[in-house]
């Protein structure tokens, strides 16, 4: 029994179908057959219905040669009415003509026996026919407005001079009766010669019916000419169309009777056609099953391929397909396209696997500690860089949360999930944990919509050291500020004093006692105004005096005054750059400055030491140092080291104003200050300046 999917195959339903087609091409030859054998019987009706229309289109030609060979050109070409009349005559019967050439009916059959030649002919002779009467018409209406004109310069009055008149009627007259262009043309030089040697010579309104008679008369010749020009044409036209149609009548003649002749032969030979036919579509049915199969085949190939790409097998190629049909050769390109998007999907594949590689490595590696917890506070996963910073050794990975964070006591374990505890922990939170070493790691914990934890840890001691450093500058300046405020107040109080003392001591009358007094407050007067100077020094509000130094010949010409100020103990050492530059800034503070700092230096060396003082320049920038190898200065003190009457000396030292005038003066030059030490090592303080001489 035939299975339901065999009947849904292409290998069925494609020979089913030509099969079929095969079928209706016999029936449709079968019907050819006996439509020709009913024309074959018809062609003897269609003869004798050709002979019968040749002989009506033959009479109606004698009548139309005959009608133009007499008509109105044969008449009196002075009536172009007439003229008219006949070619509307002649309109109407070759209209009557063209209408009976064309078949009607029954004469069907007849079709054909009018040449394109001979309809070619009664268009022309219709059309220049036509134009014969138009011109005809013309014509008449110029000749009606040469007649008008005559009649106005007949009874018209406009030229005076009655012999001009008389001459200018006369040309007037003969030119109405001209039947020659070329006459006319005399007639009109006469005219204008007339009238241009009038002495009176008249207006141009009394001249307008004789132009007008010129004009009219002109345009009637020319009409005139296009007439007889016309009617010759129709001459050679009608000769044109009797010679079509006696040759058209031959040439039917002669077609009918090769037709009548040659049909049987032309159904003899259809036959033979037919079954020939027939039989090329036999072996055309063979060959189109065979390339069925083959199609069939290949469709098949092509399935078990998608079939084994779905399945995810990689060693599949294409299927084995000979053919050159456009549907399978499309198919296999597809399926090329397939195969090749499947190869690229798994190298993407592999690919994002390389990538998830990466991103692990990355994950692992990176400079920020990061560690994930879920919300029961189990380790999901963490980097090698958090176990660091938290102090953990590798071991730390399976630590839960809240033992893991135990190394920072600045983290409450009340916030953290532990089973069966959520935590408290709500919003993100920040803090800043600073190890034995002295390192800042900054912490930050925040929870997932999960409920998870999220930890992120990063080493912030540089950033940490830099707000330091600006902490320390903000209080810096303030100091100044307030320092260079109090120094303005006892200046004008010191003024005050000292100005009441110079009244004092003018007057006469005082004792020795008074006058011991009054030197002591002038004395102590002294003492204060040097103290509010100093003060301004250090509020670097001093009297400053920029100019053009060169700091290397600077430094080389006070190394002499240097070794003597710091003592025997102690040797200074240069450390200059070749090519530094030329900077704006006062030379006697710079001076001072140095010479402060290599007093700091030598104090903060109780044996032998070295003092080095290096400058060194940037593009922008100019950098001057002075290093010792001292006791140095714990962050604390270097914290302060810049604020005014700080001293680590005690009483046996100086007021603690030798930094906090350098530092004045650095901020006043428009540079930065800077001290670099620890205990034990020795310090270094740096002086930078900006080398823009503005």
């Amino acid at each position: 029994m035939i299975s339901r999917s065999f009947l849904s195959s292409i290998a069925f339903r494609l020979p089913f179908a030509i099969a079929f087609i095969c079928f209706l091409v016999f029936s449709l030859s079968a019907i050819a057959i006996y439509g020709l054998q009913r024309a074959r019987d018809e062609m003897a009706a269609y003869g004798l219905q050709a002979f019968t229309s040749l002989a009506k289109a033959s009479l109606v030609s004698r009548q139309v040669s005959d009608l133009v060979s007499s008509a109105p050109f044969l008449m009196n070409s002075t009536s172009p009415y007439r003229v008219a009349s006949e070619s509307r005559a002649v309109v109407l019967q070759v209209d009557s003509l063209l209408k009976t050439a064309a078949p009607h009916g029954a004469d069907q059959a007849a079709r054909g026996f009018a040449s394109p030649r001979m309809v070619e002919l009664l268009d022309l002779i219709r059309t220049q026919t036509l134009v014969l009467a138009r011109d005809a018409d013309a014509a008449q209406n110029h000749k009606a407005e040469a007649a008008a004109a005559l009649g106005e310069v007949a009874t018209g009055k406009g030229i005076v001079d009655h012999e001009l008149r008389r001459q200018v009627n006369g040309i007037v007259q003969a030119a109405s009766t001209s039947d020659s262009l070329f006459q006319l043309g005399e007639l009109r030089r006469r005219y204008v010669a007339d009238t241009m040697a009038a002495q009176g010579r008249p207006e141009a309104s009394e001249l307008q019916p004789y132009e007008r008679v010129f004009e009219a008369q002109t345009r009637y010749l020319l009409n005139m000419f296009a007439i007889r020009a016309a009617v010759a044409k129709l001459h050679s036209v009608s000769r044109d169309l009797s010679h079509a149609t006696e040759t058209q009548s031959d040439a039917v003649a002669r077609q009918l009777n090769d037709d009548l002749l040659s049909t049987s032969d032309a159904l003899s030979r259809l036959l033979v056609t037919v079954a020939l036919a027939f039989l090329l579509v036999l072996v055309m049915a063979t060959f189109s099953i065979r390339s069925v199969m083959r199609v069939s085949r290949g469709i098949v190939a092509l399935s078990n391929g998608m079939n084994a790409l779905a399945k995810g097998e990689n060693e599949v190629g294409p299927p084995a397909y000979h053919g050159n049909e456009t549907e399978l050769v499309r198919l296999l390109d597809a399926f090329r396209a397939f195969k090749d998007s499947v190869d690229r999907v798994s190298r993407l594949r592999r690919t994002a696997e390389a990538a998830a590689r990466t991103i692990r490595s990355t994950f692992r590696n990176m400079n920020e500690g990061i560690a994930l917890f879920d919300r029961m506070g189990r380790p999901i996963t963490m980097n090698r860089r958090i176990i660091e910073l938290f102090g953990h050794s590798g071991s730390a990975r399976k630590l839960p949360l809240r033992r893991f964070v135990e190394p920072v006591p600045e983290i409450d374990p009340t916030l953290l999930p532990s089973d069966p505890e959520r935590g408290t922990l709500l919003e993100r939170g920040v803090i800043r944990h600073r190890t034995g070493d002295q390192r800042v790691i900054e912490i930050s914990m925040s929870r997932q919509p999960e409920g998870g934890i999220v930890l992120l840890a990063r080493d912030v001691t540089l950033m940490d050291r830099q707000e330091a450093e600006a902490a320390k500058v903000q209080r810096l300046d303030g100091i100044m500020r307030m320092t260079h405020q109090v120094s303005h107040e006892v200046g004008n109080m010191i003024g005050i004093i000292t100005g009441s003392l110079g009244l004092l001591e003018r007057e006469t009358g005082f004792n020795d006692r008074q006058k011991r007094n009054i030197a002591r407050i002038r004395k102590a007067a002294e003492r204060g105004r040097s103290l509010a100077g100093s003060m301004l020094s250090i509020g670097s509000q001093q009297p400053f005096h920029p100019s053009r130094v060169d700091v290397a010949s600077l430094l080389r010409g006070m190394a002499d005054i240097l070794e003597i100020a710091v003592g025997a103990k102690c040797h200074i050492k240069l450390e200059l750059d070749a090519g530094l530059p030329v900077v704006s800034l006062d030379a006697a503070l710079l001076e001072q400055s140095v010479l402060n700092l290599c007093l700091n230096a030598s104090a903060a060396m109780p044996t032998r030491g070295v003092i080095i003082i290096g400058a060194t320049a940037t593009r922008d920038t100019l950098l001057i140092s002075v290093t010792d190898n001292g006791i140095g200065m714990s962050p604390e003190v270097v914290d302060r080291a810049f604020e005014p009457y700080f001293t680590t000396r005690g009483i046996h030292g100086g007021a603690g104003l030798g930094l906090a005038m350098v530092y004045g003066f650095v901020r006043q030059s428009g540079g930065e200050a800077s001290i670099c030490s620890s205990p034990g090592q020795g310090t270094t303080v740096k002086l930078s300046f900006p080398t823009d001489l503005r």
